[in-house]
């Protein structure tokens, strides 16, 4: 119901009142709630809808490497929204440059398929990086996605760290230069450091890196969560 069909409806609630309490029978007219207008009712069944296309960019960990399966077509299924995976083996917000591609590369290929949300995950590829780089090159990612796809949910999740060897004092630094960035741009953070998703080296291969397809699942499992978390629904 409007504000304004709210107030009417009181107001004829208010005269009812008035003429029981003298005695006498109202035959004021109560005014009917004002009909929702079609764009609203348009706007919020959009909101709560599940997305139609979910682009994600991100490294290997979100393309696979030596993986059957890889946790954004896990969620794509599960979900049933269409998968734009344009993540790149190596890549970062600033690693990468210099071989695949970054972050940035990817995303001109994400925002041409117009989609609902955006998923941008990791990357432990940035741990040699100059943190005050990695915000400024996230900064400019984040501002290219909105403009180039405004109407896009987007969420940024942090590097995630594999195996059960500390997370070097590094990451610990890009991670919190990315979330700053994504801060600073209107970018829903989902840091994953502390979480240890991949901390049990039985789900990582022989490589000591790569998750295995049952991390891919508990990748997409954990993500899932942590995305619900900050944009509940989001993902459907």
């Amino acid at each position: 119901m409007t504000t304004r069909g709210a107030v009417a409806v009181l107001a004829g609630l208010a005269l009812l009142g008035a003429g029981c309490a003298a005695g006498t029978t109202s035959t004021a007219p109560v005014a009917a709630p004002d009909p929702v207008p079609a764009s609203v009712a348009v706007a919020e069944n959009a909101a709560t809808a599940s997305p139609e296309r979910v682009a994600v960019l991100g490294d290997s960990f979100s393309s696979g490497s030596g993986n059957d399966v890889v946790w954004p077509e896990v969620l794509a299924d599960e979900h049933g929204f269409d998968l734009i995976n344009v993540s790149l083996g190596g890549a970062g917000y600033v690693a990468g440059d210099d071989e695949w591609g970054t972050f940035g590369d990817e995303v001109d290929d994400a925002v041409a398929a117009d989609p609902d949300v955006v998923l941008v995950v990791g990357s432990e590829n940035d741990v040699d990086e100059d943190p005050t780089e990695v915000y400024d090159a996230a900064l400019t990612l984040f501002a290219r996605l909105h403009a180039g796809a405004p109407a896009a949910e987007v969420v940024a999740v942090g590097p995630i760290w594999s195996g059960d060897v500390p997370v070097p004092a590094e990451l610990r630094d890009v991670d919190s230069a990315v979330e700053a960035a994504a801060l600073a741009s209107d970018v829903d953070y989902v840091d994953t450091l502390d979480a240890g998703w991949l901390a049990d080296p039985a789900i990582i291969q022989d490589d000591g890196d790569h998750p295995t397809d049952a991390g891919q699942f508990l990748l997409a499992d954990a993500i899932d969560d942590a995305v619900d978390v900050v944009e509940p629904g989001l993902l459907g």
